[in-house]
């Protein structure tokens, strides 16, 4: 219990709120030792393991209940889902080092590594707040994860607590040296690769660019339905006129960004697809109800054709200005279709007529944020939830053109998910349109500024090396970023007050290995375990430990 708590403490403590990033380099180290026992103490020392991992992770995560009392039920499913993972690292690691005669040095890392990638994609993944995700502020370190994904970030420090329990006494041994230099070897090469990588950015003259708004507002995410119309109304009010204020401080703004949903407000973007036939539990008169969506199709455009105006200060003739500034804003879309009604997450681009020249409908929805499993079977299912009749996910990424720059949006929890991000930017690449820039809308207001904030924009870091692209985050009730190519955060706001981060991005077209073969690496770790599944699977119907 000792020298689970000791990991689990020195692992919560590496990550916001304290961010104490330096300690996760030694929270493995009482891991390794428990993997290097000949046999584990106690009756049921995996129990032990599962109680003490899922309590830490509650605690990590508990801004995920701060919106609705009846997410903390799902924070306890989840807090005790992600502890398994606790359980198999040590067991399969356990395995390999006691039954293969692996060493711990490669073992150790090898499972972690390979279990944080089935963790990233199992019930439709959760790949926040992996272990690399800590080093964040080590930006020559992080510069690896353009070959091996955040994953390899996570390879190396298990690699090095590892060597570093190697070389402790035990059982009658002494310090061991080899172990260290062994650590002190890779961590220079990972050093040297990380300052080299950093300077390819300084060696480009005189690159494109756009100049972009990111608006940041204060709106707490809150569960009361006879408020929600004057508090949609209140954010939207807010975003405008934090966006008037930076067009009138600012008059060559190439882009403004809105978060997730923030243009909404009482109207959201009304789409129909074939015939206006009205869903068969409305009863309504079809006639009626194409004029109806029509009125709303007509009320939109004009709020968009209005909000582009403003901005670009067109006259009574609709003649523009000199200033020629897109929007790209996160707004829900309500589409019928065939007689079916279908709800949106969306971000949508208006150009400086207010004209929205394209769209993209979010892909990776959150489970319980926006869908409920098998909801659409058992529809009775999203009562027990405050989230409607949840959101229908997109099919295909987008890219938005300003200025000749193309732009991939992605909302949300997305940029969380690393094989999302790029298998998006493969495909518009393979479309003949490779993203420039990746830009994430977010509704943190769920949160109420926990460290969920920090966590998410941890991962928005891993993107943008990654994929070796600026990216911007803009975020309601933060953490809105500018992120360059290498992982720096440029300019951001405190949470939970209202701004504007105005980011001059350069374009600077970089090759990415991460890119173009994804998460080999990991991959590759996660074949070394399906071994030590098996044998340990055995062993234990053997009634070995």
């Amino acid at each position: 219990m000792l020298l689970s708590i000791v990991a689990n403490v020195l692992t919560w403590a590496a990550f916001p709120p304290l961010g104490l990033f330096p300690l996760a380099w030694f929270a493995p180290v009482a891991w390794v030792r428990l993997i290097q026992e000949e046999k584990l103490p106690g009756r049921r020392p995996y129990w032990v393991i599962w109680a003490v991992s899922a309590l830490t992770w509650g605690i990590l995560l508990e801004g995920v209940g701060r919106a609705f009392w009846a997410n903390y039920f799902g924070l306890v499913l989840l807090g005790s889902y992600l502890a398994i993972y606790q359980i198999l690292f040590v067991g399969l690691a356990r395995v390999a080092v006691h039954r293969w005669n692996v060493s711990e040095i490669i073992a150790a890392p090898a499972v972690w590594t390979g279990l944080e990638l089935v963790r990233g994609h199992l019930i439709t993944g959760f790949s926040m707040a992996l272990l690399g995700h800590t080093q964040v502020r080590m930006t020559s370190i992080i510069q690896i994860a353009d070959l091996f994904g955040a994953y390899g970030v996570s390879f190396l420090v298990v690699f090095v607590a590892a060597c570093l329990a190697r070389s402790m006494p035990r059982r009658g041994r002494g310090w061991s040296v080899w172990p260290l230099l062994t650590a002190a070897g890779v961590l220079t090469s990972v050093l040297v690769y990380g300052h080299l990588r950093m300077r390819v950015t300084d060696e480009i003259a005189d690159p494109p660019s756009l100049k972009i708004a990111l608006i940041q507002g204060t709106e707490d995410t809150v569960f009361d339905s006879e408020g929600a119309q004057q508090r949609a109304i209140d954010t939207f009010n807010q975003y405008w006129r934090l966006t008037l204020d930076a067009c009138s401080k600012h008059d060559d703004l190439d882009l403004i960004i809105w978060p997730e949903g923030a243009f909404s407000g009482t109207l959201p973007q009304f789409v129909i697809r074939g015939a206006a036939i009205p869903p068969a539990d409305l009863g309504i008169d079809p006639h009626r109800f194409e004029e109806i969506v029509s009125q709303r199709q007509d009320a939109f455009n004009e709020k968009t054709q209005a909000a582009a105006s403003a901005v670009n200060h067109r006259d009574d003739d609709g003649v523009a200005g000199e200033r020629q500034t897109y929007l790209l804003v996160g707004c829900d879309t309500v589409e019928f279709s065939g007689g079916l009604q279908q709800t949106y997450n969306a971000g949508l681009l208006i150009d400086p007529q207010g004209e929205v020249t394209a769209r993209y409908d979010k892909m990776h929805r959150v489970l319980l944020g926006e869908y409920v499993p098998f909801g659409d079977y058992f529809p009775w299912l999203y009562d027990l939830v405050p989230i409607g009749r949840g959101l229908t996910p997109g099919t295909k990424p987008a890219s938005f053109a300003v200025r000749g720059v193309n732009i991939s949006p992605s909302i949300c929890f997305e940029d969380t998910v690393p094989h999302l991000i790029r298998r998006q930017v493969r495909t518009l690449t393979e479309r003949g349109e490779r993203p420039d820039l990746l830009v994430n809308l977010t509704n943190d207001g769920w949160f109420w500024g926990s460290g969920i904030l920090d966590l998410q924009l941890n991962c928005a870091i891993f993107r943008a090396v990654e994929m070796r692209r600026p990216l911007l985050v803009a975020a309601n009730t933060g953490l809105t970023a500018s992120i360059d190519s290498n992982g720096t955060v440029r300019d951001t706001l405190p949470r939970r007050q209202e701004g504007v981060v105005v980011a001059e991005v350069a374009i600077l077209p970089r090759p990415s290995p991460y890119e173009q073969f994804g998460d080999w690496f990991a991959g590759l770790c996660l074949l070394c375990c399906l071994p030590l599944i098996f044998t340990g699977s055995r062993d234990r119907w053997k009634g070995r430990e």
